[in-house]
């Protein structure tokens, strides 16, 4: 097994006073989003570059198609230093097209620095064209990021399932104590299905991102005009993005890619929340398992004994909240599904509504979230207490597992018997409250089978943990460290 290292969560990054316009509601996101999403200004430039990786592809498949200078001009002015955010705004409100206003603006800029250099912009294209690709770009570079904070979660669970790794714990089973385990178990559970998540991710990333130069119709009718091939134009332009391409897309690519990438959100964001609740069911007083051994907070306007738990648990229920919020997101994507070939706007404010704002949202919840879990402490007497107060009728499987076995009895009793047999003896031990060894040795169905030192090791519910402790270290070993992606992440 690997030498145990200590993973630090993630941090957000973010001054939620200085950096409040970029972040969603002026509350959630991390800096690496915020990086790629912020405001409608990100949007602008993303298109830009799209554009410019598009320029380049013509000159370098037909060398000298369209004059350089032009593209350089283009690229330096293609900034904010030159190109005004608020006028491609102002153009908007005046004419309500988002990519002819940012045309405009910037081929006024590029102009002057190059006459007729703006004859290339949206050159070939249509607008999705470059809204689609810049759209897909911005979502790579976020699935690398996000990815990269359910590592660290996913990696910061398992750690803290090793450390834990020898205190009893209860398991239960539709609220019921079920059967003994240890303390690092069920974080186990979580941490592979965040994995199981950056599977989804990798996949999505890899096939649903879909870069479009196809014109109006998806036909390549102006690249025809011009004389260039625009199917190899069009797998260039992916190529160089690092993107997947439709050979026959409409105006769009199909709006099954994008409900795509809100479900990869959806579901991590789901494992997240689950995690989540069960963390602050065990700061519960009922369960009263987890200690928090980070920052004290406040607890409470009205009722400062809170501040005992550290304060409500904010972070767990964001992370619930945040999964009904996906969960919306997911019912309007797949909702979007619904296409008019070739070209309708029925999915376009919902894009513009939900994509960025569920990167931000989901990578905060990830990062606080992995905050929680570090700082997650474990009140090992509460936890072996829950195991002895069964009285050690949780041993019922094990028990009855012996007594049907050939290979342990000489007259091993039918399932069904023994399976009601330890049905009412532990019904009995629970309801007297006596150990349930002592009602097992009562019975003459049992001590016929199994010897008194047997029995009594067979009914110690510290000794029947299954391989809990096994399930921990191969889990440990398969998934801690792994990386979706090699690399740093694209910004787009």
């Amino acid at each position: 097994m690997k030498t145990m290292p200590m993973t630090l969560p993630k941090p957000r990054n973010v001054d939620e006073i200085a950096d409040a316009p970029l972040l969603l509601e002026g509350r959630y996101g991390t800096r690496e989003m915020c990086d790629i999403w912020g405001t409608d200004a990100f949007t602008y430039k993303a298109i830009m570059d799209v554009q410019l990786v598009g320029l380049d592809c013509i000159n370098e498949l037909y060398s000298g198609r369209i004059p350089q200078e032009y593209i350089e001009a283009l690229r330096l002015t293609a900034t904010f230093q030159y190109v005004n955010p608020d006028e491609i705004r102002r153009q908007e409100a005046k004419g309500g097209h988002d990519v002819i206003a940012i045309a405009t603006a910037w081929g006024r800029a590029a102009d002057e620095i190059q006459p007729s250099a703006s004859s290339l912009i949206n050159f070939l294209r249509t607008s999705a064209d470059s809204t689609e690709t810049a759209k897909a770009v911005r979502c790579r570079g976020s699935l690398e990021v996000y990815a990269e904070s359910i590592e660290n979660l996913r990696d910061i669970l398992l750690e803290k399932s090793m450390e834990w790794i020898d205190t009893h714990h209860m398991d239960q089973t539709h609220l019921y104590d079920a059967l003994p385990t240890v303390a690092g178990r069920p974080l186990s559970f979580y941490a592979e299905m965040l994995h199981s998540g950056t599977d989804f991710i990798k996949y999505v990333h890899d096939h649903s991102l879909i870069a479009k130069w196809a014109d109006a119709t998806g036909n390549h009718h102006s690249a025809t005009s011009a004389g260039i091939d625009g199917i190899k134009l069009q797998k260039e332009y992916a190529r160089k993005l690092n993107l997947r391409y439709m050979v026959a897309p409409a105006q769009i690519p199909g709006r099954e890619f994008n409900a795509d990438v809100i479900y990869a959100l959806a579901r991590t964001s789901g494992t997240i929340a689950n995690l989540a609740t069960n963390i602050a069911m065990g700061f519960g007083d009922d369960a009263n398992l987890y200690t928090d051994l980070g920052p004290r907070r406040k607890g409470s306007g009205a009722m400062p004994h809170k501040d005992v738990k550290g304060g409500n648990r904010t972070v767990e229920e964001q992370a619930e909240s945040a999964a009904h919020e996906l969960n919306g997101k997911v019912t309007t994507a797949l909702g979007t599904i619904k296409f008019r070939y070739g070209r309708d706007l029925s999915g376009s404010a919902s894009d513009r509504l939900d994509i960025g704002a569920s990167f931000k949202l989901c990578d905060h919840v990830a990062r606080r979230v992995a905050g929680a879990v570090y700082n997650l402490g474990l009140n090992k007497d509460r936890s072996l207490e829950r195991v002895m107060r069964t009285n050690g009728i949780v041993t019922a499987e094990r028990v009855m597992t012996y007594l049907v076995d050939a290979a342990k009895v000489d007259n091993p009793m039918p399932r069904e018997e023994a399976h009601d047999l330890m049905g009412q003896l532990a019904t009995t031990a629970y309801g007297e409250k006596r150990p349930f060894y002592e009602v097992l040795s009562g019975s003459p169905a049992v001590t016929s089978r199994i010897d008194s030192n047997t029995l009594r090791e067979l009914s110690d519910p510290l000794t029947f943990i299954g391989q809990s402790k096994e399930v921990i270290r191969e889990a440990y070993d398969r998934y801690h460290g792994q990386k979706t992606f090699s690399g740093v992440h694209s910004n787009g």
